[in-house]
């Protein structure tokens, strides 16, 4: 029985190593490769990678750009007189954007500037889904803490589930993704030129006439004010370290951007200007209206991250999109005004809708 229990002991061991050499040396998601990651056709951990090289370059850059990955279409090496890093990674929240600030701040990185994206994914997605993500898990929960690493990466099955991704992946795409040339430079992911098999003959516009229940509403709104908490928290971060903070919302495709409104986005851009000033690009405008502007109907292309750059960085004006709403400098003094032109615009679009045979 005690040679049984030990060859069987001695077995498991044996295929713990082999699953931990397999893990790490397929690395699916670059946790692994941080300073020499690999385009292996896998997203990989935007959040622990950037975060491992910044620590480990702490005067390369003087200015952080932080969202999702829509923030990924915005170059910031067009911004001129700062040397800004995107730091998108995979629906960024504003809770963890807190906390790689609070990482910086601990490690002496103060940087000149912040500018963080916000939009409907702020204020819906909750961070606790992500801690056991290996795409998403922050630098936070794993940096410190190899059990909860090991189980993410090491002694799971990620590996195994992204190796016909990896296998299969032609050579050819990494000239279209760029994620091995250009996230240590620049940390953006979405290049000029880059193409989209997206059918949009398929995409139509449904309103939603659902009425939700109370409940439903009242977490929501529970929600929102905890990501309200999170900027404040940001702002003030910002504030006391003289840090100049810049927020803006996405340009959402008008679907999501519709979307959205049916989860309270109106209220939590009102929470936010009670916060700081933003710049406003979400509403239905001549840039949102247009899916030649839009991958899919979650990302916008680096064209329109020009536009946004323009508007925030260099005080360029667009009258008729400003208009719009795009492009609009808010605040506590006109944030009821803009409510108000965005409800009107969704009201008319919803009957022009419902008026086409």
């Amino acid at each position: 029985m005690k040679k049984f229990l030990l060859r069987t002991s001695l077995f498991a061991l044996y295929a713990l190593i082999l699953q931990a050499a397999f893990s790490i040396m397929l690395d699916p998601f670059n946790v692994f490769h941080v300073m020499n990651i690999r385009d292996n056709g896998v997203e990989p951990n935007q959040n622990y990678v950037k975060m491992k090289y910044i620590l480990v370059n702490p005067e390369k850059f003087n200015a952080f750009m932080f969202g999702s990955s829509r923030v990924g279409a915005i170059h910031t090496d067009k911004i001129h007189g700062e040397r800004v890093y995107n730091m998108t990674y995979s629906v960024g929240l504003p809770s963890e954007h807190l906390n790689n600030m609070k990482t910086f701040l601990a490690n002496n990185i103060i940087p000149s500037k912040i500018y963080i994206g916000v939009d409907d994914i702020s204020s819906t997605e909750r961070k606790e889904a992500h801690v056991n993500q290996p795409l998403r898990c922050p630098y936070e929960d794993l940096h410190d803490d190899v059990i909860h690493f090991c189980s993410l990466y090491v002694f799971s099955s990620a590996a195994a589930e992204s190796i016909n991704t990896i296998i299969n992946y032609s050579p050819s795409e990494a000239n279209k993704k760029n994620v091995a040339r250009y996230l240590y430079k620049y940390g953006w992911w979405c290049d000029y030129g880059m193409k989209t098999n997206f059918d949009w003959s398929r995409v139509r516009f449904v309103p939603s006439f659902e009425s939700r229940s109370s409940s439903s509403i009242n977490t929501n709104k529970k929600l929102i004010n905890e990501v309200l908490n999170y900027i404040k928290e940001i702002a003030d971060l910002c504030r006391e370290n003289n840090i100049k903070l810049v927020i803006f919302t996405n340009p959402m495709h008008y679907i999501t951007y519709m979307n959205s409104l049916d989860n309270n986005y109106l209220n939590f851009l009102e929470g936010l200007a009670d916060i700081t000033d933003f710049y406003n690009f979400s509403s239905l405008n001549d840039i949102t209206l247009d899916n030649n502007n839009y991958f899919e109907t979650s990302h916008y292309k680096p064209e329109t991250g020009d536009l946004l750059i323009n508007i925030m960085c260099s005080g360029v004006n667009y009258p008729e999109l400003q208009a719009q709403g795009f492009g609009v400098k808010v605040t506590r003094d006109n944030i009821h005004e803009l409510i108000n032109m965005l409800s009107t615009q969704a009201e008319d679009f919803k009957a022009k809708f419902n008026s086409e045979p």
